[in-house]
């Protein structure tokens, strides 16, 4: 009987100390599972924050190359371009006007001069003013000493001062110091939206014609590599020279121009 009770106390106690309760292994399991959780949580962060980080660099200089390869190549493309015929030429938008007398072309063209600037003057006041006469016309120096007065408020401009200054032709032939500072003054002239007043012998101009003559220069056009001056755009004034199209509207090279102008008693232009 002792024997009998003694082993059913031994086989209780194996049984509860084998034995656990549905809940505590639920919870085990649950821990385990938050713990790997949580593990492969950390590890994903880190891999897409290693992610991230990596190619940031990559994009930058991704975008970085390709800006400056287009710079690149836009800067080649601008200094390869040769001047179109449209921007090699420029000629300024000038109202025309008819001489009212014939010997009135220097009061015609300085008219022409000061309304390009928004400035009206009749060619008989103008006339006035410069003391044209017949069957002279008018001096150069009066010419543009009155256009000054109406533009500036001066008649001579100083050293420093904005004006129109006589230039005097003493050597026409391409290669000279004359022709060089002529062609440079026209370009910066017409560039700033200032004519031209010249002056040029009839029969070198117009073959069979007499006397000096005093027109309007409105433009200039370079040659195709856009280096250099290949013609001179003017307008004329006279009745007798308006085309049925053009007008007074002229060309002639920059040699045509000075070697008339060399020829004249007052061998002027003014810019």
């Amino acid at each position: 009987m002792k024997k009998g009770l003694i082993l059913l106390l031994c086989m209780n106690v194996l049984l509860l100390s084998s034995c656990k309760s549905p809940s505590e292994q639920n919870k085990t399991t649950t821990l385990d599972t938050s713990i790997e959780t949580s593990t492969t949580k950390q590890v994903t962060e880190q891999s897409q924050t290693g992610e991230t980080m990596t190619a940031m660099p990559v994009i930058t200089q991704e975008t970085t190359t390709s800006v400056t390869t287009q710079e690149t190549q836009n800067e080649t493309t601008t200094e390869a371009v040769a001047p179109t015929p449209q921007r090699r030429k420029k000629i300024l938008a000038v109202t025309p006007q008819i001489q009212e007398k014939w010997y009135f072309c220097a009061p015609t063209t300085v008219s022409m001069m000061l309304s390009s600037q928004g400035i009206t003057v009749s060619q008989q006041q103008l006339a006035k003013e410069m003391e044209t006469y017949e069957p002279y016309g008018t001096h150069n120096r009066e010419a543009i000493r009155v256009l000054n007065q109406h533009l500036f408020g001066y008649s001579e401009p100083k050293a420093g001062q904005a004006g129109y200054r006589l230039a005097t032709i003493t050597n026409a032939s391409p290669d000279s110091e004359d022709m060089r500072l002529f062609k440079e003054r026209v370009r910066k002239n017409i560039d700033d939206g200032y004519p031209m007043y010249y002056t040029f012998t009839l029969s070198k101009i117009y073959p069979g014609k007499n006397g000096e003559h005093n027109v309007i220069g409105i433009g200039y056009e370079l040659t195709p590599d856009g280096k250099d001056i290949s013609a001179i755009y003017y307008l004329d004034s006279m009745t007798h020279e308006q085309d049925p199209v053009y007008g007074g509207l002229k060309k002639v090279t920059p040699e045509e121009l000075l070697e008339a102008m060399a020829a004249c008693e007052e061998p002027n232009y003014a810019w």
